[in-house]
């Protein structure tokens, strides 16, 4: 998802008011709410995957290039969640600059940024339901405990030194407690450079950061509690 982080604390009205227009579209139906801003459904949604966020840009008034303050000041990630309201996979996060990451510090990463402050939104996202019959849950804004920062810090720092290490490729879903390096591409054929443990260059896929499933899972179940 696009987002944009003010570095100035927004007013607390102005996010309070976000979270309002959030909770008033908890309830609707994916199909309801399109209907409502005259936008079809993909016909492949396993193909249109930022469908969704998009949806609820337009939703909350976020439409590229016109979106208000308020949202500007945070960023917006659904959480597909099964029957039971838990998150079904990890959350995308951002795409990582493999060249670059060894060389940026936590503090000044890309990923910090988009963690700041966060409006997660639950969409129901089961098998057998169809997604126009997917409901919106009830969204909540999360920002960093500096328990929560410290953990993100530590696999940060851990991804950045297998790869400042030439071990990218080693590096899979398992690695990272919280934070997670895996490979986002639209298709195999798009590469992006890299070198190997004896400073080789290479090709490989490029890279995005995701939370883990169990960590979105810790926080939903905090803002529901």
């Amino acid at each position: 998802m696009r987002a944009t982080l003010s570095e100035a604390a927004p007013a607390l009205d102005e996010l309070e008011a976000l979270l309002a227009r959030a909770r008033g579209l908890a309830g609707r139906t994916l199909g309801e709410l399109a209907q409502a801003l005259s936008l079809p459904l993909p016909a492949a949604p396993a193909r249109a995957k930022g469908f969704v966020g998009r949806l609820l840009e337009r939703a909350l008034d976020a439409r590229p290039g016109i979106a208000p303050t308020d949202f500007e000041s945070c960023e917006l990630k659904t959480l597909p969640v099964d029957a039971q309201g838990r998150p079904r996979e990890s959350t995308f996060v951002c795409h990582v600059q493999l060249a670059q990451l060894v060389e940026v510090s936590w503090e000044a990463s890309r990923v910090r940024a988009k963690l700041a402050r966060v409006l997660f939104v639950p969409i129901e996202s089961t098998g057998a339901l169809a997604q126009p019959a997917r409901r919106i849950g009830l969204p909540f804004l999360w920002q960093m405990s500096p328990a929560q920062e410290a953990a993100l810090r530590d696999d940060y720092l851990l991804l950045a030194d297998r790869i400042a290490h030439g071990r990218l490729e080693s590096v899979d879903a398992r690695w990272g407690s919280v934070l997670q390096l895996r490979p986002k591409a639209a298709h195999s054929r798009i590469r992006v450079r890299a070198h190997d443990v004896e400073g080789v260059p290479l090709r490989v896929l490029p890279r995005a950061f995701y939370l883990r499933a169990s960590f979105t899972r810790a926080l939903l179940q905090a803002a529901l509690a």
